[in-house]
């Protein structure tokens, strides 16, 4: 079958059934499930589809979830992940972002353990860590190159699925390692917040992700720009009772003072 008919009829069948696992892909074209991986992401780079964990769905299919048939004709859950692209979220607000985390810098102190996600946030204060004598932890391969250059700095990478769109890694083995780290610090960010459901992300897989890594540090940092306050998000990382320092351009409502007087707000542009 050539490539060209086979996209065809992968983006035929996501239409018609709304979302799709790779193995009945797989089975449908003859070919290996590593090919039709290489399809879907090759698709959704021509926006004809939406990638998720295991599958792929239209990108008409309704909010953030989708329910699919596997071989056996149950019905299962299967998440989608509607957050950006790592090199779009770079784009996004980067003068704020560098600002925001100049003034976290002051939360990572020789011979920290510290653990980064994989927000692009992370990323640029990856960029600005001097060659001091930590180790960091972290998902993102981006922030692993960012800071290949520290001779000091000790680099400890999270294995697990890779994802060429984030750059990064995800999912059991990801979660398992992280269990086994004692971390001073965990910086991080997210795709959205808000007073009632607290601190958001698009992804099922990457709220997971982080859900752990809080549990294994004693200090919780969130840095976040003023663009996702009062924003929702499919997935919940956490409530802000669970986070001790939140790094901010512009904390825009004073309820997150008053409703969660533990909280350290640290306001740059203040």
């Amino acid at each position: 079958m050539l490539q060209a008919e086979r996209y065809k009829i992968i983006c035929a069948h996501v239409q018609q059934m709304g979302a799709v696992r790779v193995t009945e892909l797989s089975k449908l074209c003859q070919v290996s499930q590593e090919t039709i991986r290489r399809d879907l992401t090759k698709l959704e780079q021509k926006k004809k589809l939406t990638r998720s964990f295991g599958g792929a769905v239209s990108l008409d299919a309704p909010d953030l979830i989708s329910t699919v048939i596997t071989e056996d004709k149950t019905w299962q859950i299967n998440s989608v992940d509607r957050a950006e692209s790592f090199r779009k979220r770079t784009e996004a607000h980067p003068d704020v972002k560098a600002k925001i985390t100049k003034a976290a810098l002051q939360f990572i102190r020789s011979g920290d353990c510290i653990l980064m996600d994989n927000s692009s946030t992370c990323w640029f204060l990856a960029r600005q860590i001097p060659d001091i004598d930590i180790t960091v932890v972290t998902n993102s391969l981006r922030i692993i190159q960012a800071l290949a250059c520290r001779d000091k700095v000790r680099i400890i990478g999270i294995g697990g699925e890779y994802s060429e769109r984030h750059d990064d890694f995800h999912g059991p083995v990801a979660e398992s390692a992280i269990r086994n780290f004692q971390i001073n610090s965990f910086f991080f960010s997210c795709q959205g917040l808000n007073l009632e459901n607290g601190v958001r992300d698009g992804s099922e897989i990457n709220a997971r992700l982080k859900q752990v890594m809080l549990q294994v540090s004693a200090q919780k940092i969130l840095m976040v720009d003023s663009s996702k306050f009062e924003q929702y998000a499919f997935s919940k990382i956490c409530m802000l009772d669970e986070i001790d320092v939140m790094v901010t351009n512009n904390c825009i409502d004073e309820r997150y003072r008053s409703l969660y007087p533990q909280l350290n707000v640290v306001e740059v542009d203040k």
